[in-house]
């Protein structure tokens, strides 16, 4: 087993008709490790050990925004939002280089009824309902010179 440390900085984007704060769950390989309303800027830390040589994934969930409520809309743009944004993924106190993903297969957002879809950096911006998943390899150490 190895023993992998994540810690999750989340930026939370909201506005005063907003009547409840992002909901947001965090999972590892389909495993819950935090569910609860962000009402502001959080930096989540996860202790997980999973299976060497294996394939795993990171899942940032949110799921609870109603476009009739949480989005204000100007005339041809939106002013207000509610939305949660990744800003930094650190794995055993090793900061990823969010920017620098470009595949699929590495950093990709999709959002609940499948409209949304992200890849590599721009699956940071959770704007609507869905999921951000990384995906990543242990050891880790042998992904991270890889990956960053």
């Amino acid at each position: 087993m190895e023993k992998l440390n994540f810690k999750i900085d989340l930026g939370i984007v909201t506005h005063d008709a907003v009547e409840e704060n992002p909901f947001v769950n965090i999972s590892i390989n389909g495993f819950p490790q935090f569910g609860e309303i962000v009402n502001k800027d959080t930096v989540v830390e996860i202790d997980v050990e999973v299976e060497e040589d294996t394939e795993n994934f990171l899942t940032i969930e949110y799921n609870n925004k109603d476009a009739n409520v949480d989005v204000v809309y100007g005339e041809n743009e939106i002013i207000k939002d509610k939305r949660v944004v990744i800003k930094s993924i650190t794995i055993n106190d090793i900061p990823l280089n969010i920017f620098s993903f470009a595949e699929e297969d590495t950093l990709s957002f999709t959002s609940i009824d499948n409209t949304i879809n992200r890849i590599g950096f721009q699956a940071t911006k959770l704007s609507w309902n869905g999921r951000t998943t990384l995906k990543f390899s242990t050891p880790i150490y042998i992904w991270l010179l890889e990956n960053i």
